[in-house]
């Protein structure tokens, strides 16, 4: 094999935990944040381009790992020599035990390389805390979501050649069928005695609730603040609506499973409203276990005068 070939099937090992929101982006990039500690960050940008250069879209650092974030970019993007800027700011959300003001964002300038199928994007970036002093720096490495999706289909169709001559495990061969591997790429979930922050604007809240895979007899509860919101509910294909409202400090919701199913896998899926964000998770629970989610109401900050 080509040593090419080695250097993205180990890539695609790297980021085979990212994932994404459904939404349709006009760019898509993986890859990582390189420090100059020889520190390796998984991390992914998703974003759209306006007819004047301004980019505005999202990043995710840290995928499936214990500081998941996932915050605002902004920047211009120039077409004719493929330049890009962008700075994060303003987390959606986050499993870090961090505060806020204690986040290192991302300022990065760099440029794309090669066509739309092998696109690529590579270049500096400084880590910034609110209060402008430099907390990281290193460099920014990243590919097209489609190139790794065309290397994964093949790499499945040698595996199925050789299934043939020689069984290959089953669980590898599912775990790398392309529908289950890029799947990965468009899910965000919570896992059992996980926590993950999100900041909203409202003190009130709409979660729509829904099975997501088969429906197979999913039983959940969820609790606000320990008070019970949603009581032994049998989750259904159908989406069910319902309000939260907030308090001004604390507001702990946990999802509890109660029953998994007929397939003993919680395939509940849940989708936050604020008037300026959402946020879509999966409840990726063990029958009797809960996870929590820890809705952190913001302030609108004033503008300087």
């Amino acid at each position: 094999m080509k040593k090419g070939f080695f250097i993205i099937f180990s890539m695609m090992s790297f980021l085979s935990q990212f994932s994404q929101e459904s939404k349709e982006f006009d760019y898509e990039l993986l890859g990582a944040l390189v420090l100059d500690s020889n520190q390796l960050i998984s991390y992914k940008i998703v974003f759209n381009s306006n007819d004047n250069g301004f980019i505005e879209g999202y990043s995710y650092t840290d995928l499936s790992g214990e500081n998941e974030t996932k915050s605002y970019i902004r920047g211009y993007y120039n077409p004719k020599n493929k330049e890009i800027q962008f700075k994060e700011s303003d987390i959606l959300y986050t499993k870090s035990k961090f505060l806020p003001d204690e986040f290192c964002f991302v300022s990065f300038k760099g440029q794309f390389k090669g066509d739309s199928k092998k696109k690529s994007l590579e270049g500096d970036f400084i880590g910034i805390y609110d209060d402008r002093d430099t907390c990281a720096t290193g460099k920014v490495k990243l590919v097209s979501t489609k190139f790794v999706e065309k290397k994964i289909k093949k790499l499945y169709k040698k595996v199925v050649k050789i299934d043939k001559i020689k069984k290959v495990d089953s669980i590898v061969k599912a775990e790398i069928k392309p529908e289950n591997y890029l799947k990965k790429f468009s899910e965000t979930s919570i896992k059992s005695g996980e926590k993950v922050s999100v900041y909203v604007y409202t003190n009130k809240m709409k979660m729509e609730i829904w099975d997501y895979g088969k429906e197979d007899g999913d039983v959940i509860t969820i609790l606000n603040n320990g008070i019970p919101i949603l009581e032994n509910y049998s989750v259904k294909k159908k989406k069910k609506a319902i309000i939260v409202h907030l308090n001004d400090d604390k507001n702990l919701i946990k999802i509890v499973t109660i029953n998994s199913g007929k397939l003993k896998t919680n395939t509940t899926k849940l989708k936050l409203y604020d008037f300026r964000r959402e946020y879509e998770v999966i409840a990726d629970l063990e029958e009797g276990k809960e996870a929590t989610i820890n809705v952190v109401r913001l302030k609108v900050k004033k503008q300087p005068k």
